[in-house]
């Protein structure tokens, strides 16, 4: 029986996450760390409210022993408003985040990054991302998982209107429908990305560090719920 924490829990990707390992018997407990709380209560759910620039306060509100962490923040650059501001979600908080999780034990680490994320682009949210892993990579983790997906198709549960996304996602499912909806660039379903978090929060690969490109996510996103032992 594992404790597991999870940062964006309240966020389209994070609360599905979420909602699984709360219904996973090897998972005693989970702490959800964000800005503010999951909507959902549980008896296994422990919520922490926690400015993510603080690594002190990250740290505090991580158990120690603990060894799975999972991470689901990221914005827009729309939504943050500037560069900075979204730099400190999608770099800064995620750094942060990890960094707490690994000195408190947390031997693997799953992240939510995006496909075509490289330190060497010219693109600054592609850019950003790409900083993001290779900051990853150097913490430490006996185990970190990368996940690369495309444009996420939110399956109607975001609550926020994004209107470049709700112009997208018709036109992507329509070209992808012929082109094949498992294709690299293919949308997404945020419910496919949060089964292949799980699932591959809990396997046993060797890997230290593995990137999970969009594609690939379909092949690993079915949904298993085992048993405690």
């Amino acid at each position: 029986m594992s404790t597991v924490a999870i940062a964006g829990a309240s966020g389209v990707v994070g609360s599905l996450v979420l909602a699984q390992l709360l219904e996973r018997e090897d998972v005693a407990s989970v702490i959800a760390i964000g800005r503010k709380a999951p909507v959902c209560t549980h008896h296994k759910l422990t919520p922490k409210v926690v400015e993510l620039g603080n690594r002190v306060a990250l740290v505090d509100a991580i158990p120690k022993g603990i060894k799975v962490a999972i991470c689901c923040l990221g914005t827009t650059m729309k939504r943050a408003g500037s560069k900075d501001a979204f730099r400190a979600v999608d770099h800064d908080a995620v750094v942060n985040f990890a960094q707490a999780a690994h000195a408190q034990g947390a031997q693997r680490f799953v992240v939510v990054s995006a496909l075509g994320a490289d330190p060497g682009v010219r693109s600054f949210y592609l850019r950003t991302k790409g900083e993001a892993e290779s900051t990853l990579e150097r913490i430490g983790f006996t185990q970190l998982t990368i996940l690369r997906p495309s444009l996420i198709d939110d399956e109607g549960l975001r609550h926020d209107f994004r209107i470049g996304e709700r112009l997208a996602l018709p036109l992507a499912r329509s070209v992808f429908a012929f082109v094949g909806r498992t294709h690299r660039y293919a949308p997404i379903k945020a419910s496919a990305i949060a089964n292949a978090i799980v699932r591959l929060a809990f396997d046993e690969t060797k890997e230290r560090v593995r990137r999970i490109e969009s594609d690939a996510l379909h092949e690993t996103s079915v949904p298993v719920i085992p048993s405690a032992p």
